[in-house]
């Protein structure tokens, strides 16, 4: 069997984790289309579209959603899954119905549910909770991959906004953690993590490798909009946090990394 590993679709919040010929999509934004409204986000050259996804022959088990926040949840892409499994909290659940899909769970932190994989072994999936006040509305997702012999192949944890002491402690060892490595506040309230936050949970988590996400959230925000969402931090102040405890990484998009 092959190792689990995490493939980053496009250089913002989109991720696959592909094993035994089987593949899961996380937060998936494959069409062009850019996200307006409380801020502003364009796709860069080289983003991963649903031909790309299926050019490797892996079938897709399901969509995990995050959060129903629309770069999280985008109706253009989820139109184009209609026919796969969605899962997410209530409000992103209703996000995927109204665009169409047939079949959506919503599901709450502490949640389990598995995947049997094309050539063997299965995905299992657990939902993990997202520190407040995010966690109202979002969770994040641990992924292991499990072999027919029931062995592991690996373990990755996504939490894209707030990761917490308690859910990383308990989730440990992660081989790969996709987590902010810049704090975002929107007016007042934190969307993201700082630098301490994020180094500390890979530390409980014992995670091999933090995979950056969310990295350059500003990049495409208009003027009023930057002030609104001030950012503070980065992939250096993380790494320099861990202080050599695991590895720091960014990935662009296509790029992947096995567990």
């Amino acid at each position: 069997m092959s190792d689990l590993t995490l493939c980053r679709l496009d250089d913002y919040q989109s991720w696959q984790i592909l094993f035994g010929g089987t593949c899961i999509l996380i937060d998936p934004w494959l069409t062009s289309e850019p996200i307006t409204g409380s801020f502003d986000r364009q796709h860069t050259a080289g983003f991963a579209t649903l031909a790309d996804v299926r050019a490797d022959g892996c079938e897709i088990a399901a969509v995990l959603l995050c959060t129903s926040v629309n770069d999280h949840a985008r109706p253009e892409t989820l139109r184009l899954l209609a026919d796969t499994p969605i899962y997410g909290p209530a409000k992103a659940a209703a996000v995927a119905r109204k665009a169409g899909c047939a079949s959506t769970r919503a599901i709450t932190p502490g949640v389990t549910f598995t995947f049997a994989c094309r050539d063997g072994g299965q995905l299992k999936v657990i939902v993990t909770r997202t520190g407040l006040p995010l966690g109202i509305i979002a969770v994040g997702y641990v992924v292991d991959g499990v072999n027919p012999d029931g062995s592991s192949a690996g373990r990755i944890w996504i939490e894209p906004h707030q990761p917490t002491p308690r859910v990383a402690k308990s989730l440990a060892p992660i081989d790969i953690a996709v987590l902010p490595c810049q704090s975002v506040t929107a007016v007042v309230m934190p969307v993201n993590a700082g630098t301490k936050v994020v180094a500390r949970a890979a530390r409980l988590a014992r995670a091999r490798t933090i995979v950056a996400t969310a990295t350059d959230p500003r990049r495409d925000m208009n003027t009023w909009q930057r002030v609104l969402y001030p950012v503070r931090g980065g992939v250096a102040d993380v790494r320099a946090a861990t202080a050599g405890a695991c590895a720091v990484v960014e990935l662009a998009p296509g790029a992947d990394l096995h567990a």
